[in-house]
């Protein structure tokens, strides 16, 4: 080889090297695309599923359980059970952040014996959970609860009767209708003059993706039915808010894991309960995203039916 050629070759050489310097001194100036970050879930949107040929199917009704003193992480596993054997059944789903994102784990959880006596305050974490009658039961969409304790009323005598735990006796579901009806033997009181008052529970339709509610006046027949407030739920179309935390309510100290917010809209009174009207029910129209009208066709309805004897 000749001293020509030689030359060549090394420049040839050290211009590559040139090249592989200046790509690695621009790559450290050279602005990084953001890092992407795994996406996280905030809501479901979950249609039920029914495999069987049937049309009308009977949804089996999960007793409410104990949670006080649970890990978070066992909790949500419980909540994804009970949503994967339901109709709601789906392998996207997973627990709605805003919803139980504030469960502190190592808490007690608030009763849901409504009787016990709210003086003495171990008594109110002791037992099945309040919160579990909704967590155990997805395909519940709208619930009713009383959100108080009998101690504020002088005749205790409903403490013994089994509608006292506000659990129904039936659910079922009906798909040409993509419809659920929900069958309480009866509400236990009335209301209206004890300075109290029933609400409906959305925290299974929110978790589920039926975030708005309208209860259809024309197809509902549950004369006993007067709500609190101006605007409500039977006049105007509603968004769920509820979530659970640690609240202090419970009066226990350092708190109980419990229900929230109070929503006014959501909130009625029962009257004159001598139970003279054989049933009536309470029609709900929901959606996933605000209509713009109530009579629009609902995404899914619920029937809250009230059997009274």
């Amino acid at each position: 080889m000749n001293k020509k050629n030689l030359t060549v070759i090394i420049l040839l050489v050290l211009a590559f090297l040139c090249v592989i310097y200046n790509n690695k001194i621009s790559s450290v100036f050279k602005p990084k695309s953001p890092e992407t970050k795994p996406s996280i879930k905030t809501e479901n949107n979950i249609e039920p599923t029914v495999e069987d040929d049937k049309n009308l199917i009977e949804i089996p009704i999960n007793s409410p359980t104990e949670l006080s003193y649970k890990l978070k992480e066992n909790i949500y596993a419980e909540r994804i059970y009970y949503v994967q054997h339901s109709i709601f059944r789906s392998s996207s789903y997973s627990p709605t952040d805003a919803i139980f994102g504030n469960i502190v784990s190592g808490k007690p959880w608030m009763a849901n014996d409504i009787c016990k006596d709210w003086q003495t305050k171990a008594s109110k974490i002791d037992g099945p959970s309040e919160e579990a009658r909704f967590i155990n039961n997805p395909a519940i969409l709208v619930a009713i609860e009383y959100p108080f304790s009998f101690s504020n009323f002088k005749d205790k005598s409903w403490c013994t009767d089994p509608t006292s735990t506000m659990m129904p006796q039936k659910v079922t579901y009906e798909k040409l209708k993509k419809e659920i009806s929900v069958y309480y033997k009866r509400l236990p009181f009335e209301t209206e003059n004890n300075h109290s008052f029933y609400t409906f529970n959305g925290l299974n339709a929110r978790d589920l993706g039926y975030k708005y509610a309208y209860i259809d006046p024309l197809k509902s027949t549950y004369d006993k039915l007067i709500f609190q407030n101006e605007p409500n739920m039977s006049n105007e179309i509603v968004r769920f808010e509820n979530f659970i935390h640690l609240g202090s309510s419970c009066q226990v100290p350092g708190g109980c894991n419990n229900g929230s917010p109070r929503q006014p809209y959501l909130e009625f009174k029962q009257k004159n309960t001598n139970y003279t009207q054989k049933n009536g029910e309470i029609y709900i129209k929901l959606w996933r995203y605000k209509p713009s009208s109530p009579s629009k066709k609902a995404d899914i309805t619920e029937r809250i039916i009230i059997q009274e004897y």
